[in-house]
């Protein structure tokens, strides 16, 4: 607030000095004002002029200082006017701003800019920008009429009026400020006690709240630990059901090797002969291999069960689009080359172990395996050929299914390996640990039917 003081004040007893004014504009020059190439010269020497030219461009012209014009007037009537010339006095060149010359007269003429007239900048009047008289709001009081009429009549003897509406006032005891101070007292403590007993319900409703959600998390930690112990045990017959790793079958020998032990204790203290302790070890010994039997066909089972489902995961990795970041951050899922081919021949190895629905759908099988280890010459694609050749003949023959699932499982597994080399299927380079040892190079045929398929 001084600052703003000081500055009024300053500004008060001191204003600013008045701009300049403005200058005046120079003497507007003729509009085709003609001189020679020395612009200085004070009587031009003019060439002659072509009488082609016509006469409004005589350089000798000289424009008188008043001329006459005649006009039409609204009325219909023509009218003459006189009109007086402002001109440089005779004698007087304007000064040379710039223009061009012509190449046959020699005649210079000057650009618009010299024959315009330069704009005059007006200036805001500031000499009462800051005055006393300028930051003072004038006020004026007016008086107007309504457009209602409205008065007040008093009661009297000459005039009669109605008191229907009126209502007796009678003045109430006068409040005192202690009174008022007293009553505020009172009051505040009513809203004192309805606060209070609110905080106090929202306390004990909090923590009745606190008490009901610690049993119902202990209910919930009961319940889980019941559903955890049964997932378990599932879990744990399963494994002994059906195992399928390492760790699955040591539990199954562990326990075999502990129930060994416990009937070999049981019948040295079962306190019979040794005739009957030595048959009971036969029946015992006659238990123990055949679940050791047991045990082994598991084992089997796992393992198959591990190959077949370690080369379906191969196949469908090997057949998975590639996943590219885009510059904008987001992945796109883009096909290869060899991402199609390794797909192609996914599906055809799936459509080879799959079960057999028909003969006419398993020679079609076969004949689009035939047709794709033909493109290639070598003695895995031969052994291939020649395994297709002898089922589609004996399929031909009326063979049954079950005398073919030697030969079919010798199929598949040559055309696993077909897959799985990286000359035949490039993909299947990223998932080879080792080198397979195939360094023959494959002989590349002109696709084509071959001669000795059996229809």
């Amino acid at each position: 607030g001084l600052i703003k003081a000081f500055f009024f004040f300053f500004f008060f007893f001191f204003p600013p000095p008045p701009p300049p004014p403005p200058k005046p504009p120079p003497p507007p020059p003729s509009a085709l004002l003609q001189t020679m190439s020395d612009p200085a010269s004070s009587q031009p020497t003019l060439p002659p002029i072509d009488s082609s030219y016509p006469s409004y461009v005589d350089p000798s012209y000289v424009m008188p200082g008043e001329i006459t014009v005649s006009a039409m007037m609204d009325d219909g009537r023509r009218s003459t006017f006189n009109v007086t010339i402002d001109k440089l006095p005779p004698g007087n060149s304007k000064p040379y701003l710039g223009g061009y010359r012509h190449k046959r007269t020699g005649v210079t003429y000057h650009h618009g800019s010299a024959q315009t007239n330069p704009s005059t900048k007006v200036y805001k009047d500031v000499s009462n920008l800051r005055n006393r008289d300028t930051q003072t709001y004038s006020t004026t009081t007016k008086s107007t009429q309504l457009v209602r009429e409205s008065g007040t009549q008093m009661k009297r003897k000459d005039v009669h009026l109605s008191n229907a509406g009126d209502r007796n006032v009678t003045a109430q005891p006068y409040f005192s400020s202690n009174q008022l101070l007293e009553l505020q007292r009172s009051k505040t403590l009513v809203i004192q006690c309805y606060w209070r007993g609110y905080i106090a319900r929202k306390v004990a409703w909090k923590r009745r709240d606190e008490i009901y959600q610690r049993q119902m998390g202990r209910l919930r930690e009961k319940e889980e630990a019941v559903r955890e112990r049964q997932r378990k045990q599932k879990e744990e017959i399963e494994r002994r059901m059906n195992p399928r790793s390492v760790r699955d079958f040591e539990i199954l020998y562990n326990e075999l090797e502990s129930w060994r032990h416990a009937e070999m204790n049981r019948i040295k203290q079962g306190g019979g002969t040794k005739m009957e302790q030595k048959g009971m070890i036969a029946e015992l010994l006659a238990k123990e291999t055949k679940l050791l039997q047991t045990i082994d066909k598991l084992k089997s089972k796992a393992v198959k069960g591990g190959r077949d489902k370690k080369v379906t995961t191969m196949m469908e990795n090997m057949a998975k689009s590639k996943s590219w970041e885009m510059s904008n951050g987001i992945p796109i899922a883009v096909e290869t080359p060899f991402t199609t081919r390794a797909r192609e021949l996914s599906a055809l190895f799936l459509a080879l172990k799959g079960s057999v629905k028909g003969v006419d759908e398993r020679l079609d099988v076969l004949l689009n395996v035939k047709w794709t280890v033909n493109e290639f010459d070598c003695a895995l694609t031969r052994d291939i050929v020649e395994l297709i050749d002898r089922e589609a003949d004996l399929l031909n023959r009326g063979r049954s299914q079950k005398t073919l699932k030697g030969l079919r499982q010798r199929l598949e597994n040559l055309f696993l390996q077909f897959v799985e080399t990286p000359e035949f299927n490039p993909e299947a380079q990223r998932f080879l640990k080792v080198g397979d040892g195939f360094e023959v190079e494959p002989v590349y045929k002109t696709l084509a039917a071959p001669s000795n398929w059996v229809e």
